[in-house]
């Protein structure tokens, strides 16, 4: 392949058919189905990546990560492509719902309440379910947050919970106080988590489309919020189906507010917008 085209200030330029190599790497890596009009962030995400090391053209870096023995660059790449963005208590209505469904499965049961965020990125959404059921169950009680994902520059992150204090505007301001402490100093402008709340999270890395390989199972709530719009329709059905796996029978899976599951043969029965209930008899006797 000839060499990509530069700028004289910009660098080298991504090419339409460089682009279609990273378009399949990113989505056999990951399952991310990049759109075509994508051309232009790929380039600006990938471009400070070539400069540091000193290649010039991006077919040269294509190379380079599909080299077997470059495992960890190639990590590099996909979280380079890969899409993080969230915040304290986004979609806020399902903090609400999940308030509620805590103080129900708390009440008839004695089994410890498990959730799951299943792409975490910088930890934000697990910390705001474990205050929910902190303020709602106590924090000494039998309950656990996983969170999760593909991204390892995310999870190192969220495991140090310190954000900026803009991060947290979206906090109700009781739990603002309750569990958050504010930093002096160097940390002037950032909050951290308590760490007595922060314990009840663990964080790990995880590739959604090989999520049935999680050691952790058994979950009441899976959030997978703003997720699937990033797949396609046949990528989203092997993902539903693993995560249907690992929820309890009756437990619930949460995605965004703009998102809608279509496929038919899973074991998913919408409740409300966003919010779909695991019924797999049910599903088992329809057959």
């Amino acid at each position: 392949m000839a060499a990509s085209l530069t700028t004289p200030d910009q660098g080298p330029v991504l090419t339409q058919r460089e682009f279609e190599l990273f378009r399949r790497f990113i989505f056999t890596a990951a399952g991310i189905d990049l759109a075509p009009c994508k051309r232009a962030l790929v380039q600006s995400r990938l471009a400070k990546r070539l400069r540091a090391l000193n290649l010039t053209s991006y077919y040269g870096y294509w190379e380079r990560i599909n080299q077997p023995q470059n495992v960890q660059e190639r990590q590099i790449a996909i979280n380079l492509l890969s899409t993080n963005e969230t915040y304290f208590f986004r979609e806020a209505q399902h903090f609400s719902w999940l308030k509620q469904h805590a103080e129900q499965l708390h009440a008839s049961r004695h089994q410890p309440l498990r959730v799951w965020s299943a792409a975490c990125s910088t930890g934000e959404e697990a910390y705001s379910a474990a205050m929910v059921l902190a303020e709602q169950l106590g924090i000494n009680e039998r309950w656990r947050i996983y969170g999760t994902d593909i991204n390892t520059r995310v999870i190192p992150f969220a495991q140090r919970a310190i954000y900026a204090v803009e991060r947290a505007q979206h906090v109700p301001p009781h739990l603002w106080m309750r569990y958050f402490q504010r930093g002096h100093d160097e940390y002037a402008g950032k909050v951290r988590v308590r760490p007595e709340l922060a314990r009840k999270v663990s964080f790990s890395n995880l590739n959604l489309l090989t999520c049935s390989n999680f050691i952790e199972r058994e979950f009441d709530v899976i959030f997978l919020r703003n997720v699937l719009i990033y797949f396609n329709e046949e990528t989203k059905g092997q993902v539903l189906s693993q995560l249907c796996e690992l929820l309890r029978p009756g437990g619930y899976l949460l995605v965004g507010h703009s998102e809608i599951i279509r496929q038919q043969d899973l074991p998913l029965v919408q409740e409300a917008p966003s919010r779909y209930r695991c019924q797999p008899q049910l599903f088992k006797d329809e057959t």
